[in-house]
């Protein structure tokens, strides 16, 4: 199946999604860093998190790219974070940042999905490509919160959701773990990302584009896809669920050939 978001935020949002969990549990006050990025986010901007260990060579040059790229941004803020500082191990800890190449941004987008990530060294282009749409990072939190997502492009604001996906939405078996995300076809800041899962933008009917944990693309389809052929799609992804009896799952493995 084709994936389609950056793998290295993938795999650490997946590995950090269970520390945010734990880390919750335990009430800390908000260290500078934590505080500028709480910020950000009521600001609707996006924060650099850029996480470094000494003032050496690669980390002046990261940092001098990232002053320079943000310097006329209102949408960014750079947020450094020395990773030997005792204030802010809650947030090293929760990114996982003592694992990451030094020095390494996280993007991070105002709903707190992580966008991508940087080990090393970074340009100015990557940095901009790294701001994504409204729609990307809505997808981008419920993917990295472990959700199926059903993004519908929608050809006007009124569009209703197609049939199909509202009754996956509420089926019993996906209603806890979906969510269903809408944009308009013809929004020029989703432009890009529509073309780049496969939705030509400006479509004049709702078009459907299935993705699953960690960022798999399921399928895209029209809006009359029904409720069966979604689950059926899901399952043959190997995404539906760990239920045998489930009659989903039943067919999908019905359809694999045999390996004997």
């Amino acid at each position: 199946m084709k994936r389609i978001f950056n793998q290295t935020a993938i795999r650490l949002t997946m590995t950090l999604v269970t520390a945010c969990f734990a880390m919750a549990q335990t009430a800390h006050a908000a260290s500078p860093a934590e505080q500028a990025i709480q910020a950000a986010s009521a600001n609707n901007q996006f924060a650099f998190v850029m996480f470094y260990r000494g003032n050496d060579a690669a980390t002046q040059t990261m940092h001098g790219t990232l002053q320079s790229s943000l310097a006329n941004r209102q949408d960014a803020i750079l947020v450094p974070v020395q990773i030997g500082n005792a204030a802010e191990q809650a947030l090293v800890k929760q990114y996982d940042a003592t694992r990451m190449p030094m020095p390494a941004i996280a993007t991070l987008a105002p709903n707190g999905a992580v966008c991508s990530v940087f080990p090393r060294r970074v340009t100015a282009q990557q940095l901009a490509a790294a701001i994504v749409s409204p729609g990307q990072t809505q997808i981008l939190k419920a993917l990295q919160d472990r959700k199926l997502v059903l993004l519908c492009a929608q050809p006007t604001a009124t569009s209703p959701i197609p049939f199909g996906v509202q009754q996956f939405q509420a089926d019993k078996l996906y209603s806890n773990r979906t969510e269903v995300v809408s944009v308009l076809a013809s929004d020029p800041a989703e432009a890009e990302f529509l073309t780049k899962i496969g939705v030509k933008p400006g479509q004049p009917t709702p078009v459907v584009a299935f993705m699953a944990p960690p960022g798999v693309m399921v399928g895209t389809f029209n809006a009359n896809v029904s409720f069966d052929v979604l689950a059926q799609k899901l399952a043959a992804a190997g995404k539906c669920c760990d239920d045998e009896s489930c009659k989903h799952h039943q067919a999908a493995t019905a359809k694999q050939p045999s390996r004997r």
